[in-house]
C-alpha cells in the first residue's frame, strides 16, 4: 500500500516524532511518501521517506511543511496514494473537510496539530504545551533582566504573540510567567479590573510587570491599558517560529506518541476516512 504523509499549517517540534514512528513500523511494509506542494507553481512533490538518521530526535525531519493545494486539486494530488495522513491546524481541517474528506476515492486521516490548541473536537493539541513553554522562559528571561535594573517609574513589558492566540493560552501564559494578559473580547470592566491588578503589583521590591497579547491587539492593548498607566512600557513581538521550539515537551511527546499509534491502527486496519481527536482521557478515532 502507498501510504502519503503530508503537514499544512503548523510544524511543530512533536511532528518530526510521529513521522519517525510511521518511518519505523511502515515503511517495511507499505511504500511510505512524504507529500509537500510547492506554493508558486501548486506543484506536488512525492518522496520515498525511509529512517535516514541514528539519531532522528536530534535530526531534522526529512518531512517540510506544504502549501495548499488549489481547491480543484486536492483530488487530484492525493489520487497519487492509497492513502494519504493529513497533519495540520485548524485551516488545514477545514479544507481537508471541504476538499478531501468527501472524495469517496481518496482514503484519508486527518490529525490535528496547533501550537494554539484551538482544534474543534479536542480537549488538546500536539505543539501547544511546547509553544507555551517557549514564551515563558522568554517571559522568565525578560523578568530576570528588567528586575536587576531600577527606574524613576514601573516597568511594564509587552509580550505581543503573533497569529490567534486563544484566551486560554493567553491565560496560561500569564498564569507561569507571573504576570497579566489582555484580550479584545474584555469588556469596560473587566479592563479596569486589569490596570488595578498590574498597579497594585508593584511595590518597593517588585517594580516590574508583564503583559501579554495578541499582536492582533496590540494597538487595543496600548490604548486601554497601558497608556492608563504611568509605566515605562516596552514590548517585544513573539513570531509562530519561536512557539514552534526545537524539541518537544514532555507532555507534548506524550501526545504525539498517541497519534502515533492511531495514525499506524488507523493505516494497519484500513479505516475508513476519519480524524483524530485528543481527549482529556485519551487519543481517539473519529468518522468524517
Amino acid at each position: 500500500m502507498k501510504v502519503g504523509v503530508i503537514v499544512f499549517g503548523s510544524l511543530p517540534a512533536g511532528v518530526k516524532q510521529i513521522v519517525y514512528k510511521m518511518q519505523l513500523h511502515l515503511a517495511s511494509k507499505h511504500e511510505l511518501v512524504g507529500m509537500e506542494i510547492e506554493k508558486d507553481t501548486g506543484t506536488a512533490t512525492y518522496r520515498e521517506l525511509n529512517i535516514n538518521s541514528d539519531a532522528p530526535y536530534l535530526s531534522q525531519s526529512m518531512l517540510m511543511m506544504s502549501a495548499y493545494p488549489e481547491d480543484n486539486k486536492w483530488e487530484e494530488i492525493f489520487s497519487a496514494v492509497d492513502a494519504a495522513v493529513v497533519i495540520g491546524n485548524k485551516e488545514a481541517k477545514e479544507k481537508w473537510e471541504t476538499h478531501l474528506a468527501g472524495r469517496s476515492s481518496v482514503r484519508s486521516l486527518f490529525v490535528p496539530v496547533s501550537i494554539y490548541n484551538d482544534m474543534e473536537g479536542s480537549d488538546s493539541s500536539l505543539g501547544y504545551d511546547t509553544a507555551v513553554n517557549s514564551i515563558v522562559d522568554n517571559i522568565l528571561r525578560v523578568k530576570d533582566t528588567i528586575n536587576s535594573l531600577k527606574y524613576d517609574k514601573p516597568r511594564l513589558f509587552g509580550f505581543s504573540i503573533d497569529g490567534s492566540p486563544s484566551t486560554k493560552m493567553l491565560k496560561d501564559i500569564s498564569i507561569a510567567g507571573d504576570g497579566h494578559y489582555f484580550t479584545q473580547a474584555a469588556s469596560e470592566e473587566e479592563i479596569l479590573s486589569l490596570r488595578e491588578r498590574i498597579e497594585n503589583s508593584f511595590t518597593e521590591w517588585n517594580t516590574s510587570s508583564v503583559i501579554v497579547y495578541s499582536k492582533a491587539s496590540a494597538n487595543e492593548a496600548q490604548e486601554k491599558v497601558v497608556d492608563q498607566l504611568n509605566v515605562d512600557f516596552k514590548y517585544t513581538e513573539i513570531d509562530e517560529a519561536l512557539c514552534m521550539g526545537t524539541n518537544p515537551t514532555s507532555a507534548d511527546r506524550i501526545i504525539a506518541n498517541g497519534l502515533a499509534v492511531e495514525i499506524l491502527s488507523w493505516v494497519q486496519n484500513e479505516q475508513e476516512t476519519g480524524q483524530v481527536a485528543v481527549r482529556t482521557d485519551g487519543i481517539t478515532f473519529l468518522n468524517k
